[in-house]
């Protein structure tokens, strides 16, 4: 899988894979793809496991989670994209985390190319993991 650009109506566009469809090529869209492509091409993640800007409804109101990897039709990963100039601190984590609270998906990753972090989660047992890396797709797993 590779990243696809281009430049219509003198506005850079990218095609999302995942979606389907050319989308506007900002800097976050711009780390989500990179990211996504290289889940695909070096870690083993399906290409249909991924879905992205995937929507549910938080509190009353419609949030859009940034992406969403599934395993078994069941989420596995949560994942918060944003631009390389915004950092990766605790509002970050807190956006994740509270679209978490009803994905309860055992993984969060939150990158803007620069920074990644990825936290596996232990509901059962309330702890929560920083990883040195993000696990390979057939790694994935779910804690009971």
């Amino acid at each position: 899988m590779e990243i696809k650009t281009k430049t219509e109506a003198g506005r850079p566009l990218v095609f999302d894979h995942f979606r389907g469809r050319w989308v506007a090529h900002t800097p976050e869209e711009g780390v989500r793809q990179w990211f996504c492509c290289w889940l695909v091409n070096e870690k083993g993640y399906p290409q249909t496991s991924i879905a992205t800007e995937t929507g549910l409804k938080l509190n009353g109101s419609l949030r859009r989670c940034d992406t969403v990897v599934y395993k078994a039709g069941v989420p596995a990963i949560l994942i918060e994209f944003k631009a390389p100039d915004v950092e990766i601190n605790s509002s970050v984590l807190l956006q994740a985390v509270s679209y978490n609270t009803k994905l309860r998906a055992p993984y969060i990753i939150l990158t803007n190319s620069k920074q990644l972090y990825c936290i596996k989660l232990d509901f059962a047992k309330g702890r929560h993991e920083y990883l040195s890396a993000v696990p390979d797709f057939n790694e994935l797993t779910f804690d009971s």
